[in-house]
């Protein structure tokens, strides 16, 4: 049984490792340059619809 316990332990360190770097990452600020991007595509999908084409 010890073996089963190690390897539960790695498990356990593994999920919350993972969690912890997630949880990070969700907080981090969407750079701007992304932000500008998706801001082009929203206006560029909207002159599309306006055109009559289909997005």
């Amino acid at each position: 049984m010890p073996k089963k316990s190690r390897v539960k332990r790695l498990e356990d360190d593994i999920d919350n490792n993972l969690r912890r770097v997630y949880s990070e990452a969700v907080q981090e600020q969407v750079p701007d340059r992304f932000t500008k991007l998706l801001e082009q595509l929203r206006q560029q999908e909207s002159e599309d619809r306006e055109d009559g084409h289909q997005v």
